[in-house]
């Protein structure tokens, strides 16, 4: 974002959705690994434009709505596979943050002409991709039709709630409806926005489905042996201040969570970004916390001291890359390996993390990241100035 580039607001309504995109409440029962295999299935379509991956589409379940009475955006309004109309040249307009790595990682990175993002926000996003500075910013959410084909924008992914969806759909402008919320439901994002994006999108996604399922398996394998009664006991906080907030179950962190050895402490809790008291903070009492980068230098919450994690040096802060790992991004893969390294230092060393971030964003982000930023993303912390 250059200063003063700004998309005026569609409207005051608020889509309800947090910053992993997701409506605070939202649940979803994940059909697991194996119902993914079995409903996979890639064709490549021959000459032209595209090269499509198709991957039959499941549907996905009702969400609940929050427990504000809204109602919260259902994971069954996304777009359907076979709905999607591929565009390969069009500009884009990406109103959903974690959505804009999946962009990155399906090679569309110089094609996102409007965002909801900010370098203030996200820096490392916008050190990998600089050409985001270029593109036109809506703080907010909620892009105005008028403004985006001004620029040439003709293709827009937002998320189901976002209220501009109708405003852009009249101006002929495609909106492409997506969002997750646990691994199942990534895997159905990743290959719509890779069919609507066309080139070379639907290997990429390929490519990246598979380090998925390869990273999943790894990390599952490692932690099956731990029994029920050495399983950490996990606490995600997402936020200390001004509202203490925590991730619960029915999650992609309840599940790398889970799959990293852990229980969520919260799981009694469905959906993310909820609501605590400190009395309930005390009362579950974690063996570990880990906090969100953003959160950690927050005002911790009164009886922080007291807390097991904290007297035994394990509060964690996770690592952020060009989105945070622990939400709805693509470094999820990356998170897999940190969690089981904090949570069972025994089974997995964390000494070739910063090696490992290095491979991935070559990989998937077509980005030489130095040894020295690789750290730093491990630690939670920014680009260095200058």
């Amino acid at each position: 974002m250059k200063d003063g580039k700004e998309v005026r607001l569609a409207s005051t309504a608020k889509s309800g959705t947090t910053d992993g995109g997701l409506p605070s409440g939202t649940t979803r029962t994940a059909p697991g690994m194996a119902a993914w295999g079995e409903r996979r299935r890639l064709l490549l379509a021959a000459g032209g434009l595209l090269a499509g991956a198709m991957v039959s589409w499941a549907g996905s379940a009702r969400a609940k709505e929050a427990a504000s009475g809204k109602a919260a955006a259902k994971l069954g309004d996304v777009t359907p596979l076979a709905d999607a109309r591929p565009d390969p040249k069009a500009l884009i307009a990406n109103g959903w943050p974690a959505h804009a790595s999946v962009l990155m990682m399906l090679g569309a990175t110089k094609r996102i002409a409007a965002t909801v993002n900010a370098p203030k926000q996200k820096p490392w996003m916008y050190q990998v991709a600089p050409s985001l500075h270029d593109a036109i910013h809506a703080p907010k959410g909620g892009f105005v039709a008028e403004s985006l084909l001004a620029r040439n924008i003709t293709l827009a992914f937002l998320t189901p709630s976002d209220p501009a969806a109708n405003e852009l759909q009249a101006a002929g402008i495609q909106v492409v409806k997506t969002v997750f919320q646990d691994f199942s439901s990534m895997r159905d994002s990743i290959a719509l926005t890779a069919k609507v994006l066309g080139n070379d999108a639907p290997e990429r996604a390929q490519r990246y489905l598979q380090h998925l399922d390869e990273a999943l398996s790894e990390v599952r394998r490692i932690s099956s042996g731990i029994p029920e009664a050495k399983r950490t006991r996990v606490l995600h906080i997402a936020q200390w201040e001004p509202q203490l907030l925590v991730d619960g179950s029915n999650t992609i962190i309840d599940e790398w969570i889970q799959a990293a050895g852990g229980i969520n402490a919260a799981a009694s809790i469905k959906g993310s970004l909820r609501p605590v008291s400190v009395e309930q903070l005390l009362a579950w009492d974690p063996d570990v916390i880990i906090e969100s980068a953003s959160s950690a230098g927050q005002k911790k919450a009164a009886g922080f001291a007291q807390l097991g994690a904290v007297r035994a040096g394990r509060l964690h802060t996770n690592p952020e890359g060009v989105f945070p790992w622990d939400r709805y991004g693509c470094e999820i893969t990356l998170q897999l390996r940190w969690a089981l390294s904090r949570l069972h230092p025994d089974k997995l060393s964390a000494d070739d993390l910063p090696a490992r971030v290095q491979a991935f964003y070559r990989q998937f982000f077509d980005y030489a990241l130095s040894e020295a930023d690789a750290h730093r993303m491990l630690q939670g912390q920014p680009p260095a100035k200058g």
